[in-house]
């Protein structure tokens, strides 16, 4: 991360993502993803009492049976996992699909309906935005056209 300034990465998945690949998607400054792509990552199977502790005592669990081995590649995962946090909720979303539109609510990806507004505000000539940006623009009173008077009875 210690890039130039000048420096910028983008990141285009033509696909879903999963694992470690959804980092690497995530470390881009400028990211873009197919509309019907996915992510996944799942959740690491080390406990906090896996690892030895600073002061080097560390005491056999009290359960371990011949599928609990510890995996040293499952620590690297888990610090995937620490990174991927800074950007996504994992504890909630590990084990899960993530769709297009929650990476928008979380502002991880391009959003192009944003963009053209912000393009169109601080543009030196103004231009029309492509289409408007929510229901509401549409339903607005165009001037010129007349509107009808309801008449209420009592």
């Amino acid at each position: 991360m210690e890039r130039s300034p000048k420096t910028r990465i983008v990141t285009h998945a033509c696909s879903s993502l999963q694992g470690a690949s959804v980092l690497l998607w995530l470390l881009g400054d400028c990211r873009t993803i197919r509309e019907d792509a996915r992510l996944y990552f799942r959740p690491t199977t080390l406990a906090e009492e896996d690892e030895v502790p600073e002061n080097g005592k560390y005491e056999d669990p009290k359960y371990r049976d011949s599928y609990s081995a510890i995996d040293p590649d499952e620590g690297d995962y888990a610090r995937v996992l620490e990174i991927i946090n800074e950007f996504l909720p994992v504890e909630e979303m590990a084990g899960r699909l993530i769709g297009v539109p929650v990476l928008r609510q979380f502002g991880l990806t391009e959003n192009e309906k944003v963009d053209n507004l912000l393009a169109t505000m601080f543009s030196k000539r103004p231009q029309p935005v492509e289409r408007p940006l929510n229901i509401m623009d549409q339903n607005r009173i165009q001037p010129g056209k007349k509107t009808r008077a309801r008449q209420i009875r009592r």
